[in-house]
């Protein structure tokens, strides 16, 4: 991918992140889905910056939210 397609990635993947906390306030389960794209995205963004331990932290945070999600939607 080019860079500019990496910058892009980082600002929506933070946009998608931001509004699944706002979905998340108002007990939406979409919030999950976006959380789970956000940090995706924004792993893909810190990987190709170098930022390992951030992008890691992303990814992490992608399994948590397909956990969350599994387990919301199981209730």
């Amino acid at each position: 991918m080019k860079n500019a397609v990496f910058e892009y990635l980082g600002w929506i993947g933070t946009a998608l992140v931001l509004t699944g906390y706002y979905f998340n306030a108002n007990l939406n389960p979409s919030s999950w889905i976006l959380w789970i794209v956000g940090n995706f995205f924004i792993g893909l963004y810190c990987f190709k910056k170098e930022a390992h331990p951030t992008a890691i932290m992303s990814f992490i945070l992608v399994l948590m939210s397909i956990y969350g999600y599994v387990n919301w939607m199981a209730k």
